[in-house]
């Protein structure tokens, strides 16, 4: 239940920290709410970072548990898992509710060095070389959403991160690309497993050290689609140095602004609506750069906001769409 006083509803939103895009992203939805009229429904916006800094891990227990009342999380298959109980989420976190599906394309990388000689993550289960992996992150409730997807393909196609480790190699976790990709970057790492591609840090990767993409097979997308929900992805010929071909990957794009299924529609419906207002100021960053260095779709249509949000829509949000003929 969301707590008023006598002026409007105490909205509290899980993001992540101040240098993350959804600082921003949920920080022009809070500006979006501060005018007079919107004032006699909302009083005050509170901004919380995620627990252990695991934003789409621990954000929609967050959510789940009323701690807050919205939050971002990524990619928004996360909410399903974390509805269903399945996947990293030990227990359900309750029913939760699509208010706007912020369309980040991304996906994840499989690099490799090429002084490994590997070729496809088949070969890579048989031939098992002694290698340091570079992944995402584990806190004290567990891997985070990135750190976990990766291992259940690695799993599909034989091997684990104790695997990894078994033959002689590595794994680290050192949490977001920005910090993992200098240390393949450097030497301290062969591989890297990741997401969060829409930064040059890729390019200048493979620009300075030889590298080898892995793409996966049609069957473990299917796994992950069919088992978890996951789409799937292309990593488009060219994208990096050395990307000769079309490779197939697992998408990880999206950032869902997700709530409980018991928000007040009046609250749910403004969202929708701040968030189809604000959709100019939240893309600004993003509009000169090159187009796989976007981090949202250009330009950011509220056919897109109410789209591939892989939960249901609140009430309240679903009411709005349709109110401006969207759906």
């Amino acid at each position: 239940m969301v707590e008023r006083d006598q002026y409007g509803y105490l909205l509290k939103i899980v993001s992540n920290f101040p240098y993350h895009p959804w600082w921003r992203l949920t920080s022009l939805l809070a500006e979006g709410l501060r005018d007079e009229k919107r004032n006699r429904i909302v009083s005050s916006v509170g901004i919380y970072t995620p627990k252990f800094g695991l934003g789409s891990l621990e954000n929609p227990k967050m959510i789940g548990s009323g701690e807050v009342h919205a939050g971002i999380l990524n990619p928004p298959v996360t909410a399903k898992m974390a509805m269903e109980g399945k996947g990293p989420f030990k227990e359900r976190v309750g029913e939760l509710r699509a208010i706007a599906r912020f369309p980040e394309p991304d996906y994840i990388f499989w690099l490799v060095a090429e002084e490994l000689g590997i070729s496809s993550m088949e070969e890579l289960a048989e031939r098992k070389p002694r290698f340091t992996l570079v992944s995402g992150r584990i806190g004290p409730t567990g891997p985070d959403t990135l750190t976990w997807t990766v291992e259940q393909v690695m799993k599909y196609y034989g091997f684990s991160y104790q695997d990894v480790e078994w033959w002689g190699g590595k794994v680290l976790f050192p949490g977001p690309a920005v910090v993992g990709v200098p240390l393949v970057r450097n030497g301290q790492a062969q591989a890297i497993f990741q997401e969060g591609v829409h930064h040059p840090m890729w390019e200048r990767l493979a620009e300075a050290r030889p590298l080898r993409c892995l793409g996966l097979s049609r069957g473990a997308v299917d796994y992950m689609k069919e088992t978890y929900g996951f789409g799937a992805a292309i990593i488009p010929k060219g994208r990096l140095k050395g990307v000769e071909q079309d490779l197939l990957t697992v998408d990880y794009g999206g950032w869902l602004l997700a709530c409980r299924e018991d928000l007040p529609q009046e609250l749910a419906y403004l969202l929708a609506k701040v968030s189809t207002e604000q959709r100019e100021a939240i893309a600004a960053p993003f509009k000169d750069q090159p187009k796989h260095l976007q981090s949202l779709e250009i330009p950011l249509t509220p056919q897109l906001l109410c789209s591939k949000c892989v939960i249901p829509l609140h009430e309240g949000a679903e009411s709005y769409y349709r109110e401006i003929g969207c759906l």
